[in-house]
């Protein structure tokens, strides 16, 4: 018994070693206010995150996060799925159009991408996963 004991003690103590508290700060679009109330609520839901800072103008999350708990990873598929493409991963097509129009930020920055006066209707024939960067005219 003073060994099982013991080897729950040191298999306790050596998790606690491995945890860690770090920041680590990656892309996560957004266009809003609402956007970073979102994203930043939705980050600080994650069990094992300590702090979410979204900055708008940067268009990053900051995110201090228990390292035996979460992984910017697992943080990043739950902003996804809110709709807004975070680090590597791209938010679903159906999550990102259950936005507000005022967080539809791939519409807003075809139009600051593509602004030629000629009445091109922005984000008309785009499929997710394709960029602005083509458009039949």
């Amino acid at each position: 018994m003073k060994k099982l004991l013991l080897l729950a003690a040191t298999l306790l103590i050596a998790s606690l070693a491995n945890a860690k508290v770090v920041e680590k700060t990656f892309t996560v679009r957004g266009h809003c206010g609402m956007c970073k109330n979102r994203i930043e609520t939705a980050a600080k839901g994650v069990e094992g995150v300590q702090d979410a800072a979204y900055d708008l103008q940067a268009q990053s999350l900051k995110l201090t996060y228990d390292t035996a708990k979460t992984s910017p990873r697992k943080v990043q598929k739950i902003i996804a799925a809110l709709g807004y493409d975070a680090g590597k991963i791209k938010a679903p097509q159906e999550a990102y159009d259950r936005l507000e129009p005022c967080c539809k930020y791939r519409e807003i920055e075809g139009v600051n991408m593509h602004e030629h006066g000629e009445g091109h209707m922005h984000g008309e024939g785009h499929q997710h996963g394709e960029g602005h960067g083509h458009h039949a005219e």
